[in-house]
C-alpha cells in the first residue's frame, strides 16, 4: 500500500491569534492592576510620611492609606485617611489641619520607576482647617522648614513634582483668626473645584466655590455676617520670566442674593504691579444689596418689597509697590428707595449718598471718604446722618452730624421681629463733630466743635435669649471735644439694679486717630448695685447639688473656646460698690474695689468682700496679651472662710489641698500665685508657681483616706478622724506640686507630729510624718509582752537594770502613693524595740554574752507577740491568694475544657469527611485539604479560649495580690 504524503499543518487563523494574546494581555494588566497596589503601598506610604517629615516643622499623623488605580487607570491613586497636621513649636497642639480623606492622583510608571512621582489631580474633603497668627506675625501655617534649615540629608528636590491638571475641595471649614491684623474669617461648607493645566506657561485656569457661610470681621467692625457665596472664576494666566499677568475672562460673583462681577486683570512685574479692575453691578437691585445686611437678610428677606434707584460703580486702576498704592474710586447711592414686609408699615424715603476716591500713588492724604446724605423715615420717627472725612493719615478733617428721633415701640411695625423680642421705649441723638484732630491733640478744644446728647427713656427690651427683660430707666451720654460722658444710668435685669456714670476721654483719637498712642481710649466710671444676681441673670440654676458636694467634677469645658481678651489700646478705671451679689450659688456682699484695663491685662486693685462665712480681699492681674495662653498673677487674703463652701464652689482649692475636701471648719489664708491659663481659662497646673500660709482655730477631719491608713499601721482607729487646733502650715508650689516650706506641727489624737512633704496636682502625695507616740496609746498587748521581756532580761543580769519602756516613743511614717489610694509605711516594730535605749549603753560594762541574752530575751517575746500578729496576718493573706487560685484554676480547667471541644468537633469534621471521601483519590485530597483549614481555624479558635481564660484567671490573681498587700 502507497505510503500516504503528509498533508502541510494547518494555520491557525490570525484573529484567533490575536484574541489569545490580546485575552493573556489583559489578563496581565487585570493581574497587575490587582497586584501593584498591594506592591507599592506601604512604599509609598513610608514615602509620604519621609517627604513630609523632612519638609514640615509640625508633627503629621495618618490613621490609614490606600492605593489603587482600578478606577483612575492609568494613574494611581493615592488614598490618605484622617490626616492631621499638629503645631510643634509656638502653636504646640493647635490642629492646623483635621481631613478625612486626601486623595491623589499619580502616574503609574512613576511609582513603578520611583524616581520622581508627579501629582496630577488633588481632591480633599471632609477637613477643618484652623489658621492662626498671633499678635507677633507669627503664622501656624508657617511650616514649611527652609532649604538652608533642612539636614544635609534632607536637601536637594523633593521626589514629589506638582502637575495639576484638576483639584477640588469639599465640605471644608476654615477658621482664620489673624492677631497681627485684627481680622478673623469663617468659612463653612467650602465646596471648591479648579481645573487647568498648571504646569504649562499659558493656563485657561477654570473655578467654582460655594460656601454655605461666609464671615468675616476686621478691626472690630463685621463686614460679612453668615453670607452665602458663590462664585465661578476664569482665568487666563500668562507666566514668563519677569511677568505674570492674571486675567478675568467669564466670572460671577454672589453674596446671598448681591451678584456682581469683575473685569481686567491684574499683573505682577519684576518691581511692581499694575492692575486695573472693573465692579460690574448693573443687574442688581436695591433689594439685593440688602441681602448683605443680616437684620434684612435674616428676618424674611423672601416677603420683603424693596424699591428704589440703585448706582453702584467701583475700580482700582494703577500702580502698586512699596510705596505706592493703585487708585480707585467707590460710589453707592440710593434715591426714593422704601423697604416693606408683609403686614407691616414701610420704611421710606430712603436715602443713602456715599463714596471714597483716590487717585493713586503714595500720598494717602489724598483719599476722600464721603457719606453726604443717609436718611430714612418711618411711623414718625427720623434718621439722619452724613461724614465727610479729609486729610485722614495726617491730620483728619472730620464734618459729622447725626440725628435721631425713634420711638422704639414702633421698630416692630416696619421689621419683623422674633418670637419673644419687643422694644419700648424713645431714643434721642443730636449730636455734631466738626474740626481736625489737630486740634484736639493740642488742647486747642475751642477749635473744635463736638456736642450734642443721645438720649434713651424708659427702655425695655423683651428676647426669648434672654432670661430677664432689660429696663433702662434713663441713659444720658453728653459730647464734648474732651470727652464723652456718661452722665447717668439707672437700669435693672430681674432681681438685679445697676447704676453707672463715668466718662471715656479721647474718643475722637480712638475713632479717627493715625499711631497707636491716639488711639488709646481712656474711661473711669463708677459702678453701684444693690443686688446683682448674675445666676439669674445668666439663667443659672441655684445652687446645683453637685456643687456641694466633696466629690463634685469640674463641668466638661470646650477646648475651642475662646479666652475673655482683654483690649489692646483702652485704659478703664472701674470702680465699684455691689451691696450684694449672687454668683455660682455664693452669696457675696459688700464689694468693693477698683478693676483697671491696660494694654490687654485686666487688674484688681484692693478688692474686698464678704462672703462664705468670713471676708476675703483679692489683688493681682489677668493678661490675655497671649490669645492662646492667658495668664494670671493673683494673690488672696481670707480670713475666717468655710472651708466646705469655698472647696465646693472653687474646685483648684481641691488640687492645692486635697484634705480641704474631708474638712470641716473655717480657716484664714494668704496666697499669691502666677501662671497660664488655658483658652478655656482652665488652670495649666504645672505652670503655678507661689505661696502662702494657712492659719485654723479648729477644723475636723473625716473620711481622709491616709488618716485612716495611718490609723491602721499604727493600730490606732482613732486616727482616722481628728479634730486638729492652732494649725499654721506655710506653703509653696512648683513644677505641678504643693510643698510644706517648713515642718507642720500638730497634735493628732494627742500625738505631737511634724510633717514635711508635698502633694502633686494630679493628687500624688509625698510625706513624711515624726509621730511622738504615748505609751498609752500602743495597744495593750504588745506593750504587755515587751515589758514581760524587760523583767526577764532583769531577772537574767539584775545589774544591768534595764529601763521600762518611755512613756513617748518617736515613730517615723512614709505617706506615698495618691490620695485615694495611699500606701503608709512605719518603723512602729523597730521603734518599740529601741525604746528602752540603755542596752547598748551597759554593752562594755557588763560583757556581750549577758547582754546578747537580754536582748534576745527582749526581742524573742516582742517578736514573738508581734510575730503572732504577723501569722493572723499571714493566714489571712494566704486564704485570699488560695480562694482566689481555685477560682483562677476553676476558669482555666473551664477555659481548656471548651477549648478541647473546640478541637474535638473539628477532629469529628475530618474524620466524617475523610469517610465520606471513601478511596476516591482526588476527594479524599479535597477532604484532607479541607481537614487542614478546619483544624487550622479550631486551633486557632481553641488557643484563644485558653488565653481569655488564662487572662481572666490573671486578672483574679492579679486583685487578689493586691487586697492580700493591703492587709497590714
Amino acid at each position: 500500500m502507497a505510503r500516504k504524503e503528509k498533508l502541510p499543518k494547518k494555520k491557525k487563523s490570525f484573529i484567533r491569534r490575536l484574541f489569545k494574546w490580546t485575552g493573556l494581555t489583559l489578563l496581565f494588566l487585570l493581574i497587575a492592576i490587582i497586584l501593584i497596589p498591594i506592591i507599592f503601598k506601604d512604599e509609598i506610604k513610608e514615602l509620604v510620611l519621609k517627604e513630609v517629615s523632612k519638609s514640615l516643622k509640625a508633627d503629621v499623623t495618618i490613621k490609614d492609606f490606600d492605593l489603587t488605580f482600578l478606577s483612575t487607570f492609568p494613574n494611581v491613586t493615592i488614598q490618605l485617611y484622617d490626616t492631621k497636621v499638629t503645631g510643634r513649636t509656638e502653636f504646640k497642639g493647635v490642629e492646623l489641619a483635621s481631613v478625612k480623606t486626601i486623595e491623589a492622583h499619580v502616574g503609574l510608571w512613576d511609582v513603578i520607576g520611583g524616581d520622581e512621582i508627579k501629582i496630577n489631580a488633588v481632591h480633599i474633603s471632609d477637613a477643618k482647617f484652623d489658621v492662626r497668627v498671633d499678635p507677633d506675625g507669627k503664622a501656624n501655617y508657617d511650616i514649611v522648614i527652609p532649604e538652608d534649615e533642612k539636614p544635609v540629608e534632607d536637601k536637594g528636590p523633593s521626589k514629589f513634582k506638582m502637575s495639576l491638571k484638576e483639584y477640588s475641595l469639599k465640605n471644608i471649614e476654615i477658621v482664620y483668626d489673624d492677631q497681627a491684623s485684627d481680622m478673623y474669617a469663617n468659612i463653612k461648607n467650602l465646596n471648591h473645584t479648579g481645573e487647568g493645566d498648571l504646569t504649562a506657561d499659558v493656563i485657561d485656569f477654570a473655578t467654582s466655590t460655594q460656601i454655605d457661610e461666609l464671615t468675616l470681621e476686621m478691626e472690630g467692625l463685621s463686614y460679612l455676617s453668615k453670607v452665602k457665596t458663590n462664585a465661578d472664576v476664569n482665568l487666563l494666566m500668562e507666566f514668563k520670566e519677569d511677568d505674570s499677568k492674571f486675567t478675568l475672562k467669564e466670572n460671577n460673583f454672589a453674596l446671598n442674593n448681591f451678584k456682581m462681577s469683575l473685569d481686567g486683570f491684574y499683573q505682577m512685574l519684576k518691581d511692581h504691579d499694575q492692575m486695573d479692575l472693573k465692579l460690574n453691578t448693573k443687574e442688581i437691585s436695591f433689594k439685593d444689596l440688602l441681602s448683605l445686611v443680616p437684620s434684612f437678610y435674616q428676618s424674611g428677606y423672601e416677603s420683603m418689597i424693596a424699591k428704589g434707584d440703585l448706582k453702584m460703580n467701583g475700580e482700582v486702576k494703577g500702580r502698586m509697590d512699596e510705596k505706592n498704592l493703585p487708585g480707585w474710586d467707590f460710589g453707592l447711592n440710593v434715591k426714593n428707595a422704601s423697604i416693606k414686609y408683609a403686614g407691616l408699615g414701610s420704611i421710606n424715603n430712603i436715602i443713602v449718598d456715599a463714596g471714597s476716591k483716590f487717585a493713586g500713588g503714595s500720598n494717602l492724604d489724598k483719599m476722600t471718604l464721603d457719606v453726604t446724605k443717609f436718611h430714612s423715615e418711618f411711623v414718625g420717627n427720623l434718621i439722619d446722618a452724613n461724614l465727610k472725612l479729609r486729610n485722614p493719615m495726617t491730620d483728619p478733617l472730620i464734618d459729622s452730624k447725626v440725628k435721631a428721633r425713634v420711638n422704639l415701640a414702633t421698630i416692630g411695625k416696619v421689621m419683623p421681629l422674633a418670637q419673644g423680642e419687643s422694644y419700648k421705649g424713645k431714643l434721642n441723638a443730636d449730636v455734631s463733630l466738626n474740626g481736625r484732630m489737630s486740634s484736639i491733640e493740642n488742647e486747642q478744644y475751642e477749635k473744635f466743635n463736638a456736642k450734642g446728647v443721645i438720649e434713651l427713656f424708659d427702655f425695655l427690651y423683651k428676647s426669648k435669649d434672654l432670661n430677664e427683660d432689660v429696663n433702662v430707666k434713663d441713659l444720658t451720654l453728653r459730647f464734648s471735644p474732651q470727652n464723652l460722658s456718661l452722665e447717668k444710668m439707672h437700669a435693672s435685669m430681674g432681681k438685679s439694679d445697676f447704676a453707672m456714670d463715668g466718662k471715656i476721654d479721647n474718643y475722637l483719637g480712638y475713632l479717627f486717630g493715625n499711631n497707636k498712642e491716639d488711639q488709646l481710649l481712656k474711661g473711669a466710671f463708677n459702678f453701684n448695685s444693690n443686688n446683682l444676681d448674675l445666676d439669674q441673670i445668666m439663667g443659672v440654676s441655684n445652687a446645683p447639688a453637685a456643687a456641694n458636694t466633696a466629690s463634685a467634677e469640674p463641668a466638661p469645658v470646650d477646648p475651642n473656646a475662646e479666652p475673655l481678651l482683654i483690649p489692646e489700646n483702652v485704659d478703664f478705671n472701674l470702680n465699684t460698690n455691689i451691696q450684694k451679689l449672687h454668683y455660682n450659688g455664693i452669696d457675696v456682699n459688700n464689694i468693693k474695689g477698683n478693676v483697671n484695663m491696660k494694654e490687654e491685662v485686666a487688674s484688681l486693685n484692693g478688692l474686698t468682700m464678704n462672703t462664705m462665712g468670713g471676708t476675703v480681699g483679692l489683688r493681682g492681674s489677668y493678661s490675655s496679651k497671649d490669645h492662646n495662653k492667658p495668664a494670671i498673677d493673683l494673690g488672696y487674703n481670707l480670713k475666717e472662710i468655710d472651708i466646705q463652701e469655698i472647696t465646693s464652689h472653687f474646685l483648684t482649692i481641691g488640687k492645692l489641698a486635697p484634705v480641704a475636701k474631708y474638712a470641716k471648719g473655717k480657716f484664714s489664708s494668704n496666697l499669691n500665685m502666677k501662671g497660664d491659663l488655658t483658652k478655656a481659662l482652665e488652670p495649666v497646673y504645672n505652670t503655678l508657681t507661689g505661696d502662702g500660709d494657712f492659719f485654723t482655730n479648729t477644723v475636723n477631719v473625716s473620711g481622709f483616706e491616709p488618716l485612716k491608713k495611718l490609723g491602721d499601721a499604727l493600730s490606732m482607729d482613732k486616727i482616722s478622724n481628728q479634730t486638729f487646733k492652732d494649725v499654721k502650715a506655710f506653703f509653696s508650689f512648683k513644677d505641678g506640686k504643693m510643698s510644706l516650706k517648713k515642718p507642720l506641727k500638730i497634735k493628732m489624737s494627742g500625738i505631737d507630729t511634724e510633717i514635711t512633704g508635698s502633694t502633686s496636682f494630679t493628687q500624688d502625695i509625698d510625706y513624711k510624718m515624726l509621730l511622738q507616740v504615748p505609751k498609752a496609746m500602743i495597744p495593750g498587748g504588745i506593750i504587755k509582752a515587751a515589758e514581760q521581756g524587760i523583767a526577764k532580761v532583769n531577772g537574767l543580769a539584775p545589774k544591768l537594770n534595764i529601763g521600762s519602756i518611755p512613756d513617748i516613743i518617736p515613730v517615723n511614717a512614709l505617706v506615698g502613693g495618691t490620695v485615694t489610694k495611699p500606701v503608709i509605711k512605719t518603723d512602729f516594730k523597730e521603734a518599740l524595740l529601741k525604746a528602752t535605749g540603755n542596752l547598748k549603753d551597759n554593752l562594755k560594762e557588763k560583757g556581750k554574752e549577758v547582754l546578747d541574752k537580754a536582748k534576745d530575751s527582749v526581742k524573742t517575746i516582742v517578736k514573738d507577740k508581734v510575730e503572732e500578729v504577723k501569722k493572723d496576718l499571714i493566714a489571712e493573706k494566704n486564704k485570699i491568694m488560695a480562694d482566689a487560685q481555685k477560682e483562677a484554676d476553676k476558669l482555666k480547667a473551664e477555659a481548656k475544657k471548651a477549648a478541647d471541644q473546640v478541637r474535638a468537633e473539628a477532629d469529628k469534621q475530618c474524620n466524617d469527611g475523610m469517610a465520606a471521601a471513601g478511596s476516591n483519590p482526588i476527594k479524599k485530597k479535597g477532604a484532607e485539604v479541607a481537614c487542614k483549614e478546619v483544624k487550622k481555624k479550631a486551633e486557632s479558635s481553641a488557643t484563644k479560649i485558653e488565653q481569655e481564660g488564662n487572662t481572666k484567671a490573671d486578672a483574679i490573681m492579679k486583685k487578689a495580690q493586691e487586697k492580700a498587700d493591703a492587709v497590714k
